[in-house]
């Protein structure tokens, strides 16, 4: 007996265990949303400020819109297939049943990467325009699988007995299935729907590859904004978005129980509800829109709603903002064909992607008079010679930011991040590219080299240098910096810039070996419907006024040199936003290396894993 107990005890234990494991990071999340510091590492008192930040943001409301949209009409839809499809197959057994019930369920087993490009693929293939319409037929057809699972569950244990007396009185099939068979179904029913809706609501990969012009998802919006830093903002509407779909779940799984339980459903499905449409009642719906429309393709935090607002009055028109979060979802959206932006953001080397494919129209030169404050170091690039196609709208390097009152001595070289006087001390960012990059200048060699035997001897540097690094983190290393877990970071200057400001012992700087320079531009795809319009855009943002309004919300460097005199001091002497002009000659742009990547990928991975 007491070996049986010990052992259940033992099994409680790990079971414990493996739920502390799972939803502690939620938990630790969620408490950050209330915490009135911005910072993670320390606890200043509790605050709902975050959260009132979040549901006033126009972007974060009109993403939640969406959500509600895409995720009401997917309901509908899906649960009403799911019914329909468990009803047939219960009801008629034939042959192939249980292939066409397999085929019904592939959706809950397969990859969602297959099913987001593939879904992609099929939407490019009949010429079907991205937007809400994709979608939400993307959403359906993964979600349909989880309706008919949840009602099929019911119908097994429904008793047909009920049907066959109520024809045996006289009714006919649509006031038996209405009268007898729904109402003994209908908790299952509601189950699906919620269900379905929370999983709809919360889908980020099918979405990303889905998404077009006017139809970005809450989920997209959170996961743009990650990539400029984890703020309490995002932790907020995260913890917003937790609670909801966890209530929906919760009602749901209550409906499953049975008749008994629909009653105690009803408090946490209105609840998660509530939570999601409480922004509509808290703010103002937005104005009317202009007929005359722009469709902006960006990155988050790149562009400020006070500068679009700007343009939407001098020209009566209303600007879409849609974003993403790589070059990558850039690619593959204007590959696919049908994605319907008109301004899009590439980084250099995907300008020169872009071109060789034939995915950018040329450029009216006559209708971009202010290309002329440009400066001219950053024109005719390697990646776009004659700007032919696009016009920088940022530039930005890649450091190393670090503690002065830490560190023994100033840092001018990649070598401070080997040094062992900083074990656990030191972060670098997750991006292949740029850590080989680093290794690559600290030997004096280009961060583009190709060599093989090369590139195995900086894995091997990367490999020895693991024991130093805290960790690899692309997304909010400045405030790991600012908390003081790590004394050197390497990270991109218009993040750390924001750091300097919260922190002055915080400097930056490009190491005297070299480092990456970024270029990111405005472009219009081959196929943007509205080109006049466009071009109105891009010569717009290279205004002086516009361009230093753009660089002090980024903080990231401006190439527009008649906006430089419109900076305070506090941007303009910033060497962390616009470093000496002798280092520009020292910095590189990363280039597009073809099959090399592939071998890049396999040595990061070969660091990462020791």
């Amino acid at each position: 007996m007491l070996g049986e107990h010990g052992g259940r005890t033992g099994l409680a234990l790990v079971a414990l265990a493996a739920y502390v494991f799972l939803y502690a990071p939620i938990a630790v999340l969620v408490a950050l949303s209330f915490n009135s510091s911005r910072l993670s590492a320390s606890w200043e008192g509790f605050t709902l400020a975050w959260h009132v930040k979040a549901v006033n943001n126009p972007a974060v409301l009109q993403s939640l819109r969406n959500s509600l949209l895409v995720g009401g009409a997917t309901t509908l839809v899906a649960t009403a297939l799911g019914t329909a499809a468990a009803l047939a197959l219960h009801r008629h057994r034939f042959k192939r049943t249980g292939a066409v019930e397999a085929a019904l369920m592939l959706p809950t087993v397969a990859p969602e990467i297959v099913l987001a490009a593939s879904l992609l693929l099929l939407f490019a293939s009949v010429g079907l325009r991205l937007g809400f319409a994709s979608v939400i037929l993307a959403h359906v057809g993964f979600t349909v699988s989880y309706a008919f699972l949840v009602v099929k569950a019911r119908i097994a244990g429904f008793d047909h007995s009920l049907e066959e007396a109520a024809m045996d009185l006289g009714a006919g099939p649509v006031r038996v299935f209405l009268l007898v068979t729904l109402p003994a179904i209908f908790p299952a029913v509601l189950a699906a729907a919620l269900l379905v809706f929370a999983l709809s609501i919360d889908d980020y990969v099918v979405t990303s590859f889905v998404a077009g012009v006017g139809a970005t998802t809450l989920p997209l919006q959170i996961y743009s904004m990650v990539k400029s830093g984890v703020s309490p903002e995002i932790n907020a509407v995260s913890t917003m978005l937790l609670m909801a779909t966890a209530l929906l779940l919760l009602a749901a799984f209550l409906l499953e129980q049975g008749r008994a339980a629909t009653r105690a459903a009803i408090v946490p499905a209105l609840a998660g509800f509530g939570i999601l449409t409480a922004p509509f009642v808290l703010t103002s719906p937005p104005s009317a829109a202009s007929d005359r429309v722009l469709n902006l393709f960006i990155w988050s935090n790149y562009i400020a709603p006070e500068t679009l607002a700007k343009f939407e009055a001098r020209h009566g028109v209303r600007v879409n903002v849609d974003l993403y979060d790589s070059n990558e979802a850039l690619l593959a959206k204007l590959q696919a064909g049908n994605a319907g932006y008109d301004v899009i953001v590439p980084s250099d080397y995907s300008v020169q992607v872009l071109v060789a494919q034939g995915l950018l129209r040329p450029l009216d030169r006559s209708a971009l008079p202010n290309l002329r404050h440009i400066d001219a170091a950053f024109l005719d690039r390697p990646y776009d010679r004659g700007n032919r196609f696009s016009v920088p709208y940022v530039w930005c390097t890649t450091g190393i930011a670090y503690h002065r009152e830490r560190v023994a001595a100033p840092v001018d070289s990649w070598s401070a991040l080997w040094d062992p006087r900083y074990r656990g001390r030191v972060l670098m960012v997750d991006d292949a590219r740029e850590v080989f990059g680093a290794a690559l200048k600290r030997r004096g060699h280009s961060l583009n080299a190709t060599d093989p035997a090369l590139l195995r001897a900086v894995r091997d540097d990367l490999i020895a240098q693991r024991p130093l690094v805290r960790a690899y983190n692309s997304t909010n290393f400045e405030d790991v910096l600012l908390s003081g877990d790590v004394w050197l970071a390497q990270g991109w200057n218009g993040q750390f810039a924001k750091a300097m400001e919260q922190d002055p012992d915080i400097v930056y700087v490009i190491p005297k070996e070299g480092s990456t320079l970024f270029i990111d531009n405005l472009a219009i795809p081959v196929d943007a419907r509205h080109a006049e319009l466009a071009h109105r855009f891009i010569d717009f943002t290279m205004e002086p006024e516009i361009a230093a309004e753009i660089c002090q919300t980024m903080k990231y460097s401006s190439p527009n040199r008649s906006a430089w005199p419109l900076l305070p001091d506090s941007i303009r002497r910033n060497p962390a936003i616009f470093p000496p002009r002798d280092v520009l000659p020292r910095l590189e742009l990363i280039q597009d290396l073809g099959e090399a990547t592939v071998l890049y990928d396999r040595l990061w991975t070969e660091v990462k894993s020791r």
